[in-house]
């Protein structure tokens, strides 16, 4: 390998610099020597001088100069380095463009706030699951109590219903025994009289003509319908209730009076209620049809007429 000039000048002046760095080490050494603490000894002390000559100086420096005047060793020849190669990376994952982000350097936080950060949160969490808890218990208990409600309410119509029925079954039957009434009445009438009777318009003159046989069939169905709207539930037993009402033609109430009846106001009502309740009987019955009517009522009606 050749080696120009430049690098001889700079490998020979490197080695001076270097002897010349090891002889200020030398001399620097002798002027930097530790004074010893002298230990007082007997008699005198012994004074010595060391007296370097000049022609010990001049041999020194004639040594310097004939060391460096010596040619140096040419350095060894160095393998030549390889030339990269400017080929572009060859690889199936694309360049990144942009730079990942650093992450952030946690901070140094007291273990004991975390502790205490954490119990608390479980606290906090604890309490939450606690009122979410109560708050649906209370929907639980309020469903319950809406649910027994509504299953009271049904049984309390059931109970009315059934009341009805058993009053519509008791007015039918007082209806029967009414109509039976009526024709054993007509019957013993008949049976009594066997003289031929007058005409539908002169058998009762006292009436206004009317047929005496349907004014009391009128009574008793006017009767009837009245009991089978009454709902006793309020009424007293054994306590009778005399009132007049007044109807239009067509059999609907429209004012009632009381005239003897110890009953309390939710009976009276009950009372009122069942004669406004529906039409009372009018077709068939307008021959002997009155705008004011007095009735009475009692329950039960089978002890009543006892």
């Amino acid at each position: 390998m050749v080696v120009n000039r430049a690098e001889q000048n700079t490998a020979l002046a490197l080695t001076l610099l270097l002897h010349a760095g090891f002889l200020l080490l030398v001399f620097l050494s002798a002027k930097w020597i530790p004074e010893r603490s002298e230990l007082p000894a007997a008699g005198e002390p012994v004074l010595a001088t060391l007296l370097v000559s000049s022609a010990d100086v001049a041999r020194a420096t004639a040594a310097v100069a004939a060391a460096q005047s010596k040619p140096q060793p040419e350095p060894e020849p160095q393998a030549p380095q390889p030339t990269p190669e400017n080929n572009p990376q060859n690889s199936d994952e694309p360049l990144q463009m942009t730079p990942q982000e650093q992450l952030v350097k946690p901070d140094t936080v007291d273990q004991q706030a975390v502790s205490r950060l954490a119990q608390e949160q479980a606290e906090q969490q604890a309490l939450e699951e606690q009122e979410r808890r109560q708050r649906q218990d209370q929907i639980d208990l309020t469903e319950d109590i809406a649910r027994a409600q509504e299953a009271e309410r049904r049984q309390r119509i059931r109970d009315q219903l059934e009341d009805i029925r058993k009053a519509q079954a008791e007015a039918a039957k007082r209806t029967r025994m009414a109509e039976q009434q009526l024709q054993q009445l007509a019957d013993r009438t008949t049976t009594s009289d066997p003289r031929p009777g007058p005409t539908p318009a002169a058998r009762n003159p006292g009436n206004r003509g009317a047929d005496s046989g349907l004014l009391s069939r009128y009574i008793a169905a006017v009767n009837a319908t009245a009991r089978a709207n009454w709902n006793t539930l309020q009424a007293p037993q054994l306590q009778r209730c005399q009132v007049r009402f007044f109807q239009y033609t067509g059999g609907n109430v429209y004012k009632v009076e009381f005239l003897d009846c110890p009953y309390d106001p939710e009976a009276k009502e009950s009372v009122e209620r069942a004669l406004m309740k529906t039409t009372l009987p009018y077709a068939g019955f307008e021959p002997v049809f009155s705008r004011e009517f007095t009735i009475t009522f009692c329950y039960p009606e089978e002890a009543c007429q006892r």
